[in-house]
């Protein structure tokens, strides 16, 4: 396989090593101490060895991939190993990419999924290098502060700042126990919502950097014009009628009940993002200015009692269509 095509596209800019490494290395340390952005840094992580390799700098991609990294090894080595290869990997995901012409939809997906095995490779890498089930003694571990919640000094602090009777206080802390232990069984919806958004923000940053070295992959329909079928809304009404249905037995009862649950963190998060499309755009077709689009959306994700329509909105959208869209029947 040749991948002389890309020689013809590529600009004669020339990419700083160091400055790509640098790119790379604060990247990780944003997305491992700065949780809150932690989507978007790692989503811009695999970048700058990307553009080296479309470049046709192969050892120098790989040279930035593994030197972006070493500053993170002091703090965990596993975790640098596992960033190594997924950049590694996305950045020849990349090429291929160009290479076969994939479509937008098998690009992206195809990112996605080597996004995504980054908890798996993380859990491998830690059972193997450590000799140990790192997912069973994650588990035992947070099990056993759900366990002690109530010996807590912080909990116990928190007791003293409320008039209530020792009952109710044992009744609260119960409520918590059982919300924390219900917790991680919505880890799967979680991790797919996440590694959604990161695959988005990693295939936005990967379009706008290359286009300026004249590599360019297939753009995104503009945010405006996200859309989806209709027949997509049947994934919102599996997941309700998952959680609502009354249980047939103990087990098979509490799986089809989390499975809802995860169903819907997926499907929430689709039309949370389609809804949020179908309101700019419906901005947009009322020519509201850019500085009062973002006003409004910086209040609405900011006020969850506001977050919890975007979705419903997005649903709605679907048959009223806002944005008179030209929609396939």
């Amino acid at each position: 396989m040749s991948f002389d095509n890309l020689r013809n596209n590529a600009s004669p800019k020339n990419a700083n090593l160091f400055f790509m490494i640098l790119l790379t290395a604060a990247a990780s340390v944003i997305t491992v101490f700065i949780p809150l952005v932690s989507f978007a840094s790692l989503a811009f992580i695999p970048v700058p060895a990307a553009i080296l390799l479309l470049l046709n700098r192969t050892r120098d991609s790989l040279i930035c991939a593994i030197a972006g990294m070493l500053f993170l090894f002091i703090f965990n080595y596993i975790l640098a190993i596992v960033f190594t290869i997924i950049i590694i990997a996305i950045a020849f995901n990349y090429k291929y990419m160009l290479v076969k012409k994939w479509t937008l939809a098998f690009s992206i997906g195809s990112v996605f999924l080597i996004m995504l095995s980054t908890i798996l490779l993380f859990f491998i890498a830690n059972t193997a290098l450590r000799q140990q089930n790192f997912f069973n003694e994650l588990s035992s571990a947070y099990n056993v502060y759900v366990n002690n919640l109530p010996e807590d000094p912080f909990i116990k602090n928190y007791q003293n700042f409320f008039s209530m009777g020792s009952t109710q206080f044992d009744e609260l802390i119960a409520q918590m126990q059982s919300i924390l232990r219900f917790i991680p069984k919505l880890l799967p919806g979680v991790l797919i919502t996440y590694f959604s958004m990161v695959t988005i923000f990693n295939y936005i940053f990967s379009f706008l950097i290359l286009k300026k070295f004249s590599v360019n992959l297939k753009p995104l329909p503009d945010f405006k014009k996200w859309d989806i079928q209709w027949y997509w809304c049947w994934g919102v009404i599996a997941g309700i009628i998952m959680v609502i249905i009354p249980p047939f037995g103990s087990r098979l009862g509490s799986i089809i009940n989390v499975l809802g649950y995860n169903i819907i963190i997926i499907f929430g998060f689709l039309y949370l993002v389609l809804g949020t499309a179908a309101l700019w755009g419906l901005l947009d077709r009322f020519n509201v200015k850019n500085s009062i689009k973002f006003t409004v959306m910086a209040v609405i994700y900011l006020f969850p009692g506001f977050l919890i329509f975007i979705p419903f909105f997005g649903l709605i959208d679907i048959w009223a269509n806002f944005r008179k869209l030209k929609r396939s029947p």
